[in-house]
C-alpha cells in the first residue's frame, strides 16, 4: 500500500513539473528599434510570447498593421553569421530584416539612412515555417550568411503577419573561420604531390571549401567551423590527386575548434591495377556475418572517395570466408553476400553498378588455412578490392 502511494505521489509531481516547465520570454516591450532586446549572450533565444500588434510609424517600417519584434546582438568571434527563426506555429509567416549597427542606428533608421543587409519577405515553404540565414542561402526560405568580425553589432527586426499568431525561437549557428595548412606527399618517397584539399561539415555537407597544393606540395585553407559548444557535427579534411588513393581525416567539433594555424599533412599512396591491399586496405567482417568491423569503416569510405574522384575506375569486390576447404555452399553464399554489401554501399552513394563486379570465393583463398587464433580467423573474413581499370 505504501509503494502504491509513493508511486502515485511521484507521478503527480512529475506531471505537475512538466505542466509548468514551459516558460516564454516576454517580448511585449520589444516592438521598436529603441526597445531592441539584446540577445548577445544567447545561442538559442526563446520560445517567446506572441509579438503585440503595432501600426507603422514611418516609411522605413513594415507597411501594414504588424506584430514586430526588435533584437540586437554583438558578434563574439570572427566568422559567418547564420540563424534560424523558428515559429511556434509553423503556419505563422515571419518576415525579417537584418541591419548592420551604427552609433546612432535607431535615429538613422527612422530617417531612412540605413540599408538592410539581408531580408526575407517570402511565405515559408518548409513544413516547420522556418526562415533565416544559411551558409549558401540557396532556397526561398533562407538568405545567404553574413561575414562578420568580432565586435560587429547587428539589429534584427521580425514581423509575424498574423494577428493571432504565436511566438518564436531564434537559433544562432555562427561559423568560425580558421586557417589550416600542411603538405601532401607520396607515401613511398615523400616527393610533393599536386592535390586538391577539401573541407566539409559531415552533418549537413555545408561549409564546403576547397584549396590546391602548390608546386612543393604545401597548401593553406580557410576552414569553417560551427563554434557553438552545444553542436556536434563532424568535419572531414580530405586530399585528392590523380593516380593516387584519396585520404581523409575526421575531426569532432571540439577538435576542429583547436585547428586554427595548425598543420595537417597527408601521405598518399599511388594506385596500381590489381589488388592494393597494403595501400587501399582490406575490408574485414564479423564472424559468420555480413557486418563489417569498425576498423574497416575507414577503408570502405576511402574506396568510395576513390570511386567518386576517379569516375572511370572499375573494380571487382572479392569476398572471402573463414571455413574448412573445400568450400561449402554456405561459404560461397556468405562470401558473395559480403561483397554485395560493399557494392550496395557504393551504389547507394551514386556509384554506377556497371563499374563494380563481385565474386564469392568461399574459403579457398584463406590467409590462414589453419588459423590458430581469433585474430588469424579475422584475416580470413574479408573483401579484397581488385582494380581492373582506372
Amino acid at each position: 500500500m505504501k509503494k502504491i502511494s509513493f508511486i502515485s505521489l511521484l507521478l503527480f509531481l512529475v506531471l505537475s513539473i512538466s505542466s509548468t516547465s514551459q516558460t516564454y520570454v516576454d517580448i511585449s516591450n520589444t516592438s521598436t528599434c529603441e526597445q531592441a532586446y539584446d540577445i548577445t549572450r544567447f545561442t538559442i533565444f526563446g520560445p517567446t510570447t506572441a509579438p503585440i500588434e503595432m501600426k507603422s510609424e514611418n516609411s522605413n517600417s513594415f507597411d501594414l498593421a504588424k506584430h514586430p519584434t526588435w533584437y540586437k546582438f554583438t558578434i563574439q568571434n570572427d566568422g559567418i553569421l547564420l540563424f534560424d527563426i523558428v515559429p511556434q506555429n509553423p503556419k505563422d509567416n515571419y518576415d525579417f530584416i537584418l541591419y548592420k549597427g551604427s552609433p546612432n542606428f535607431c535615429e538613422d533608421y527612422k530617417n531612412n539612412r540605413i540599408t538592410p543587409i539581408r531580408s526575407n519577405f517570402s511565405p515559408q515553404e518548409n513544413i516547420k515555417g522556418t526562415t533565416g540565414l544559411s551558409y549558401n542561402g540557396n532556397n526561398k526560405d533562407y538568405e545567404k550568411g553574413v561575414m562578420t568580425n568580432e565586435g560587429d553589432v547587428f539589429y534584427l527586426a521580425l514581423n509575424n503577419l498574423y494577428k493571432d499568431g504565436k511566438g518564436h525561437t531564434i537559433i544562432f549557428k555562427q561559423l568560425k573561420t580558421s586557417k589550416l595548412s600542411g603538405r601532401v606527399v607520396n607515401a613511398k618517397n615523400d616527393k610533393p604531390v599536386k592535390a586538391e584539399i577539401k573541407w566539409r561539415n559531415l552533418r549537413n555537407n555545408n561549409a564546403y571549401v576547397t584549396s590546391q597544393t602548390e608546386k612543393k606540395g604545401y597548401y593553406e585553407i580557410d576552414i569553417l567551423i560551427n563554434n557553438q559548444s552545444n553542436t556536434f557535427p563532424k568535419y572531414e579534411l580530405s586530399a585528392y590527386s590523380e593516380n593516387y588513393f584519396p585520404d581523409f581525416k575526421l575531426f569532432s567539433t571540439s577538435e576542429a575548434n583547436k585547428l586554427d594555424n595548425k598543420q595537417v599533412h597527408f601521405k598518399l599512396d599511388k594506385v596500381k591495377k590489381g589488388y592494393n591491399n597494403e595501400t587501399l586496405g582490406v575490408i574485414y567482417f564479423k564472424p559468420n556475418d555480413i557486418i563489417i568491423t569498425s576498423e574497416s569503416e575507414y577503408v570502405k569510405k576511402k574506396l568510395l572517395m576513390f570511386m567518386k574522384f576517379n569516375d572511370k575506375a572499375e573494380i571487382i569486390l572479392q569476398g572471402h570466408t573463414n571455413g574448412l576447404f573445400p568450400s561449402t555452399d554456405v561459404d560461397f553464399e556468405l562470401s558473395t553476400n559480403r561483397a554485395e554489401v560493399i557494392r550496395k554501399y557504393l551504389v547507394d552513394n551514386k556509384i554506377s553498378t556497371s563499374r563494380i563486379g563481385i565474386e564469392g570465393m568461399g574459403s579457398k583463398n584463406e590467409i590462414y588455412p589453419i588459423p590458430e587464433t581469433e585474430e588469424e580467423e579475422g584475416f580470413n573474413r574479408r573483401v579484397e578490392i581488385k582494380i581492373v581499370k582506372f
